[in-house]
């Protein structure tokens, strides 16, 4: 039986070669023969033409030295005394040494290449011993390992070369790059079997890393010499001939292994056989050409053929898996055709891609596209937990049937955590998401503190992410504390301290600026751990700090703890939180107070809590309602003023102003004097400014310029007209118009009038040009809000730009140049100032090359500049909030949201009945939120009136 791609050798092919040897062999040893025989005539001839009395010469050395006379000598060619054969030999032998002298001069320069090379590589090996001792003080330096392996590659010391790989793979993963440059070093160098068992091992390493075709295909030639082959291919088959687009290949390359393959007949039918069952159950690209192949195998060979087959059984997985393959190829080809740095967009295909085939895919297909998903975004943690979640849940249910005996689908929740620490180390999640795992599988103690041990040198950004998992390793040792041992309570007590002085070690003062850790504590003391003196004292430490006294929820819950120490202290601690200042809700705290009254206290405890409580919101309604008040006098002084402008008499308005300014003094004197907080909170000269006159509102304006003006806010309020024209002087300016206020006071902003189109593009390119120490930011005149110039700089992630803060308050653009521009070309340096001018701490740095900016940030994050730690990350700016002009039917309708701060005006009361306002909400739903009222044009329709609610009423 004959097998696609076989090959036999023949008896003639061998004959042929064994002729081809013996012919060569024959024309060197010829060779040899005319060169000694060149090499004794052109010593007779010399020794002929020799002067009398000198000594013949036979060494190569004296051979030399006489061709070198008779070259002097100029020899005459047409000489008697040489024959024709004579003069060939003396040129032969010129020959001979112009060859000699030439192979001499490449030996030097050759000489010349090998000292260079030796120099590179002992300077590449002193390079790679300091970056070698740099790595021990810090192992998460990322570009610092490839750096390392390059150098070890420069060195060509294999040794190195195995120990740089080592390194950089006990800490990272590597890439898939890395990983077949090492590799095609170790199959070039491996001859014994040994060494081959050492390359295996290597390829099952890379493998384990990520889901890759690419080492899967250079580890197929090599199966055969290896131990296993068939297990090899299993692996391969099960887990690579998966992949929908490129798993075909793998079964055709195992098809010519059989081929070549030293077995039985009758092996190699049953091995085709299954490989084409199995090909055909999958849903893999041009699966078509796979299903006829096996067609006309079979039927050439279907007398042989002794294994048992059902054709409707073929034909049914076959169709299935087609069916299956039209619904996926669509995310396949979006992944194919979809651009390299698009990360975000390629997490959300393949989240909609498993969503979709989750109800329809074989077990270990679907697994695959997990291994893929987190192999291509091996960057984005959500896809490390969706593949955790995923195992996890099916563990939970137990393992499937058809999942098969193979490394990659033997993997259990815990070992894709560990794999998604060492690609993501930054990360808070993965490393409580590990606590949580291990404590599901009752591992002991120690698994789970190696895991905190390992989140604490992972270089956290924020003292948020430390305190988060400090939380969940506090909260796991809380569950498993047996507190009626004396010890264990002990234990516990000091976990919370270590805590505690760890962060305040490593973060300061940014530690925990909550207190959750002390709270947390102050719980348990009160609860289970029984010492209700310490636990008042930690909460007593933790409602002094940060802004917690003006929670009234905390206070409540400290007082509900408090109840069970002491009747007393509790009534005490209510009275001070009624008192704390900037308390977010006194009512709340008030309402907690009389409840404990009702069920705890004396009737005449009662009274008095009441007529406090009573006594304290009384104050606090009319503060609200004083702040109420002066709000609505001064918008209807503020009207007036307007009115009275509009009427054309200036004098009138600045009287009205001048009495409105009175008025305002007086209102806050008097709220001064009753000891008003919302007086306090409120300056005069907001309040001043508020009713200020505004003379530009009646200009005319000739819209029809609008292309020609430019907007320039972020003005200093000193600067004139004239100012701004000679701080621009490269700009055609017609007119610049500052707007003031009432009192001739500039209010920061105005107008410049240019010359023409050309200018205003000139002046746009200048925004945010420093002007009297302040940033003037400058943008386009469109009175159309949907037209205006959007903020210029992408919101989104952008591979070749870093984000950096933490910087000193003197740092210049010269220096980030100087210390970015190390690892690649820059495109540009932006420092970022407040609108005062001052520097923000923070710039950003863009890159031409996306691989120099991830060397910038692997080199810099962390770097002390100053006495500041600067971090450094890929630009990633968080989705802003969709914004939208819809109007709020709420509003519309008399419905407030719930206040936010105790001075905002209450609610009013809706007089719309509820009928109405609920069929309006029903038709706001129905519309997906889109506004109530229509525009035309780009504006707004008007407001309902009364005219139309009555109608609405009538319905």
């Amino acid at each position: 039986m004959s097998f696609p791609g076989e090959k036999t050798k023949t008896q003639e092919n061998k004959t042929e070669l064994e002729e081809m040897d013996e012919a060569e062999e024959e024309a060197l040893l010829k060779s040899d023969d005319e060169y000694d025989n060149l090499r004794t005539n052109v010593a007779s001839v010399v020794n002929t033409v020799a002067a009398p009395g000198t000594t013949a010469l036979t060494d190569e050395d004296s051979l030399m030295n006489e061709a070198d006379n008779l070259a002097s000598e100029a020899v005459d060619v047409a000489n008697p005394g040489l024959s024709d054969e004579d003069i060939e030999l003396v040129e032969a032998q010129e020959v001979i040494k112009n060859r000699q002298l030439n192979e001499s001069a490449l030996d030097e320069d050759s000489n010349e290449n090998e000292d260079d090379e030796m120099d590179a590589a002992d300077e590449a090996l002193g390079e790679y011993k300091k970056l070698f001792k740099e790595l021990d003080a810090n192992q998460y330096a990322y570009d610092k390992y490839v750096q390392l392996c390059q150098l070890a590659h420069t060195t060509d010391d294999l040794d190195l070369i195995r120990e740089a790989y080592s390194r950089f793979a006990a800490v990272y993963p590597l890439s898939q790059e890395l990983w077949l440059k090492y590799l095609s070093i170790e199959v070039n160098v491996a001859l014994s079997p040994k060494e081959f068992v050492f390359v295996e091992n290597l390829f099952r390493k890379a493998l384990a890393d990520y889901y890759s075709t690419n080492i899967a295909l250079e580890f197929a030639p090599i199966a055969s010499r290896c131990e296993d082959p068939e297990s090899i291919w299993r692996e391969l088959l099960g887990t690579y001939g998966l992949h929908c687009l490129e798993g075909q290949q793998f079964f055709k390359l195992y098809r010519d292994h059989l081929s070549s393959n030293p077995i039985s007949s009758q092996a190699k039918k049953d091995n085709y056989i299954k490989s084409y069952l199995q090909e055909l159950k999958y849903p893999l690209f041009n699966m078509e050409e796979s299903y006829i192949e096996f067609k006309v195998f079979y039927e050439k060979n279907k007398e042989e053929i002794t294994h048992e087959m059902s054709w409707d059984l073929i034909d049914k997985n076959y169709f299935k898996a087609k069916e299956h393959l039209q619904k996926i190829l669509q995310y396949e080809q979006k992944l194919k055709h979809l651009d390299l740095k698009c990360y975000r967009e390629r997490a959300e295909i393949y989240r909609e891609y498993i969503k979709e085939t989750d109800k329809f895919l074989d077990e270990n297909i679907l697994q695959t596209v997990y291994e893929r998903m987190v192999a291509d975004c091996c960057l984005n943690v959500d896809c490390w937990l969706t593949y955790i979640d995923f195992i996890a849940y099916r563990d939970a249910y137990g393992r499937p049937e058809e999942l098969q005996d193979l490394p990659i689908f033997r993997q259990t929740a815990v070992d894709v955590n560990k794999r998604a620490q060492r690609n993501c180390t930054w990360s808070e999640k993965l490393y409580v998401k590990h606590m949580l795992l291990l404590e599901q599988m009752n591992k002991p103690r120690e698994d789970v503190q190696e895991v905190l041990e390992s989140s604490m040198s992972a270089g956290f950004q924020t003292a948020e992410q430390s305190v988060t998992v400090w939380m969940e390793y506090l909260t796991y040792l809380r569950r498993r504390t047996d507190y009626e041992n004396e010890e264990e309570c002990d234990i516990l007590r000091k976990n919370f301290n270590l805590a505690w002085t760890i962060l305040g070690q490593q973060w300061g003062v940014l530690a925990d600026c909550n207190c959750e850790i002390l709270l947390l504590w102050g719980r348990l003391e009160y609860g289970p751990l029984g010492d209700v003196k310490r636990g008042r004292e930690l909460w007593t430490t933790a409602m002094d700090s940060a802004d917690n006294a003006t929670r009234s929820g905390l206070w409540v819950e400290f007082a509900q703890l408090e109840l069970q120490r002491d009747l007393e202290a509790t009534r005490k601690l209510y009275r001070k939180a009624l008192h704390s200042q900037g308390l977010d809700n006194p009512a709340v705290v008030a309402a907690a107070w009389e409840r404990f009254e009702r069920c705890n206290g004396t009737a005449k405890t009662l009274s008095n809590c009441t007529r406090e409580c009573n006594e304290f919101l009384q104050q606090y309604r009319a503060q609200v309602k004083q702040f109420k008040g002066g709000d609505t006098n001064t918008q209807s002084s503020k009207g007036k003023a307007v009115k009275r402008k509009s009427m054309g008499s200036s004098e009138i308005g600045v009287s009205e102003n001048k009495m409105l300014k009175s008025d305002i003094l007086k209102t806050d004197t008097q709220t001064s004097s009753c000891g008003s907080a919302a007086g306090s909170d409120i300056s005069v000269s907001k309040r001043l400014e508020s009713v200020t006159f505004k003379e530009h509102e009646n200009q005319e304006i000739d819209v029809t310029k609008d292309h020609l003006r430019i907007f320039l806010s972020n003005l200093d309020y000193s600067l004139t007209e004239e100012d701004i024209r000679a701080n621009l002087p490269n700009l055609g300016i017609v007119d610049v118009t500052l707007i003031r206020s009432g009192n001739g006071k500039s209010r920061g902003f105005g107008y410049a009038e240019l010359e023409n189109e050309t200018e205003v593009e000139k002046a746009l390119a200048l925004d945010r040009i420093a002007l009297k120490g302040r940033p003037l930011y400058i943008s386009s005149v469109l009175r159309d809000k949907e037209k205006r110039q959007k903020f210029k700089y992408s919101d989104d992630l952008e591979p070749k730009k870093l984000f950096v803060k933490s910087l000193p308050p003197d740092t210049s653009k010269e220096e980030l140049e100087q210390i970015f521009g190390a690892f690649g070309k820059l495109q540009d340096v932006r420092l970022v100032y407040h609108k005062s001018g001052k520097f923000k701490g923070i710039a950003y740095i863009d890159f031409q090359d996306e691989s120099a900016a991830g060397k910038a940030v692997l080199g810099t994050d962390q770097l002390e500049l100053r006495g500041h730690t600067i971090s450094v990350a890929i630009s990633a700016p968080p989705p802003k909030p969709a914004s939208s002009s819809a109007i709020n039917a709420n509003k519309l309708l008399g419905i407030s949201n719930k206040r936010s701060r105790a001075f905002e005006q209450k609610p009013r009361m809706s007089l719309i009945p509820t009928v109405v306002r609920k069929q309006f909400s029903h038709a706001k739903d129905n519309k997906n939120n889109t506004t109530v009222n229509k525009t035309t044009n780009g504006a707004a329709a008007p407001l309902k009136t009364n005219d139309d609610f009555r109608k609405l009423l009538l319905k």
